[in-house]
Order: C-alpha cells, then structure tokens, then sequence
C-alpha cells in the first residue's frame, strides 16, 4: 500500500512541477517537489524506501524535465533518500525544526552532487547561484515542514498511540 502512496505522491509532484513550469517558467526551479517527496518517504519508511522512491523521483524528472543524459537526478536522489534514511533510523528527525534542517540540508547536497556527476560526466547543465541555491533550500524547507505536519496529522501511522 505504501508504494500506492508513493507513486500518488510522485505523480502530484510531476503535477506540481508541471504546474510551476508553465505558469512560472524563470521560477520553477525554486521548488523541488520530487525532493520532499523522497525525503518524506525516507523519514518515515527508511532508506530502502527512501532510495526507491528517489529513484522513481529522479527518473520521472529526468524524462521530463532532464536534459540530454537521463539518470543524473535519479542517481542523486538514491543518494539523498539513502543518506536521509540512515539519519532518520539513527537520530530523532520528528520535530519541524529537525525536519527543517533536514530538508535545507538536503536540497544543498541534491544540487552539489547533482552539479558533481554533471561536472564528471561533461554534461552542461544550468548552474544555481549561491543564493538561488539558498533560495532553492528555504523554498523546500518551509513547504516541506508544513507538507510533514500536515501529512502527520492526517495519514494514520503504524505503532502510534
């Protein structure tokens, strides 16, 4: 059941970045939706699940909004949802200011590594300033907390009294 939800989620955030990218077109990538959907799934399901549903995130972006060399995103968000997996099993990452930082810290590492495998593999990509990135990493934050609570609040979880 839970890949149901994961999939649902992937599919509202291609809508979403679909949505930014024909109304804001210089804008849109400011937001990174396919991340805090990953990010959300490793949190609570862990880093299996987490890397599974960042491979999905990052194909699905890579086919429609990835450039000539498919599989840059999807690898970084195996990483990412890995990573953030791993921190989750191993520190208490519930509160939204844990989850904040999380999320700030998140989007920094997607865009370095992403900017990383570009760089080793020679593929031009557009480069996010330092404070478009900074930017990118409150953007995601502040959703993403208020996405997390929201989802807390309404998804009944396993083991919760």
């Amino acid at each position: 059941m839970r890949m149901f939800w994961t999939a649902l989620a992937i599919l509202g955030a291609l809508l979403v970045q679909s949505a930014l990218t024909q109304l804001l077109p210089g804008q849109a990538r400011v937001f990174d939706p396919f991340l805090l959907v990953l990010v959300y799934c490793a949190l609570t399901e862990g880093e299996t699940h987490g890397m599974l549903a960042g491979m999905a995130a990052g194909w699905v972006q890579d086919v429609h909004f990835g450039g000539t060399v498919l599989g840059f995103s999807a690898l970084t968000k195996i990483l990412v949802g890995f990573g953030v997996g791993m921190a989750g099993a191993r520190f208490l990452l519930i509160g939204p200011g844990a989850r904040a930082l999380v999320l700030l810290v998140t989007t920094l590492a997607d865009a370095l590594v992403f900017q990383w495998w570009t760089a080793v593999f020679d593929v031009r990509t557009l480069d996010l300033s330092p404070l478009g990135l900074a930017t990118r990493a409150t953007v995601n934050a502040v959703v993403g907390v208020a996405l997390f609570e929201f989802l807390d609040r309404r998804l009944p979880r396993e083991g919760r009294a």
